[in-house]
């Protein structure tokens, strides 16, 4: 046998650790190429609960699927408005977004979950949207390029604040500027109780607030404490009108792309995220009532017997829209409306 020179030895080493790198390094671009890269965006501030829950569900997926599986979250609005950010993820040009009530005027029955004075607690609520109601809106959803997640997320039950009077009956809201979502069904309920309602998206809420362009708004206390609202509005008056959540959704095509293993990790990451958040949720709006009494906002109890006498044909209107089987579904959990 042939006996190699040292020098032919070493120029076989170091062809072997040159060919042994650049083998790693296409394995490592393969790795990368194979990677799934995701933006979620959303409108809540960075130290909300929604926030903090979807990064920690991000990092759990990137954790399982051992990166191939990546979500950016983007807080705060920093991908746009929520008008912005939901047309942005029916084109697919943002593949997640987690969104509160918005999403009425592109799917309707989305609304009927937030119809005032239906549910009695969020624990209510979550059982209807777990179950056969929840079925049929996430499949209205679907029908218009949208997958919803099975577990929604919580924003808590509506109270009124106000900068220039306290709300104590129904009779103050008349004549009264109020900011409301984008939802023509909240748009609905603030006319037929005689105010004047204003659609602004929760991103513009403090200023149009500050800028006395609204006279009051609608919101959970965790959301008024969060927004520094107490900075723009002077009078809490709590009236528990209605719930709102947020949906965490995905664009479908986006979605029905992933590979089976890795839509299962979402969903279980999800489904944990939502379930926490709704802890979070509730305490922070057991605990910002006297925070907020304490940055000087002045507390009173509405009496909303008033309100729920001005809404019968308010509830006939909305029964049209949303269409038999929806109410059908809906009075299943409540008991009749109207």
């Amino acid at each position: 046998m042939r006996r190699l020179s040292a020098g032919t030895k070493a120029f076989s080493r170091r062809r072997f650790l040159i060919g042994g790198a650049a083998i790693t390094m296409m394995a490592s671009h393969r790795a990368q190429a194979a990677d799934i890269r995701y933006r979620l965006g959303l409108s809540q501030p960075e130290d909300s609960p929604n926030a903090i829950r979807l990064k920690e569900m991000a990092e759990n997926v990137r954790g399982e699927t051992n990166g191939r599986m990546q979500i950016d979250v983007y807080p705060a609005g920093k991908l746009g408005s929520d008008n912005t950010m939901l047309a942005m993820l029916q084109k697919n040009e943002m593949e997640m977004y987690m969104g509160g009530n918005v999403f009425g005027p592109l799917v309707p029955v989305t609304e009927m979950p937030g119809l005032p004075f239906t549910f009695k607690s969020s624990t209510d609520v979550f059982t209807a949207l777990d179950g056969d109601l929840g079925d049929y809106v996430r499949a209205e959803m679907m029908a218009r390029g949208i997958y919803a997640f099975r577990r929604g997320f919580d924003n808590g039950f509506h109270h009124l604040t106000t900068s220039t009077k306290p709300i104590r009956s129904v009779d103050d809201l008349v004549g009264m500027k109020s900011r409301t979502p984008v939802q023509k069904m909240t748009v609905d309920f603030f006319e037929s109780l005689g105010a004047k309602p204003m659609t602004f998206t929760l991103s513009e809420l403090y200023r149009v607030c500050k800028e006395k362009i609204v006279d009051g708004q609608t919101d959970p206390l965790g959301i008024v404490l969060l927004l520094k609202l107490y900075e723009v509005q002077t009078y809490l008056s709590l009236t528990n009108h209605w719930w709102s959540g947020f949906t965490l959704t995905a664009n479908a095509q986006a979605w029905q792309a992933l590979p089976p293993d890795i839509q299962a990790v979402v969903e279980k990451h999800a489904d944990a995220a939502a379930l926490a958040q709704r802890k979070d949720i509730d305490k922070l709006n057991a605990d910002a009532l006297g925070v907020l009494r304490s940055k000087g906002m002045v507390v009173n109890e509405a009496d909303t017997s008033g309100f729920r006498k001005s809404l019968a044909a308010f509830y006939a209107r909305w029964r049209e829209i949303y269409g038999p089987k929806a109410w059908a579904l809906l009075e299943a959990r409540t008991g009749r409306l109207g």
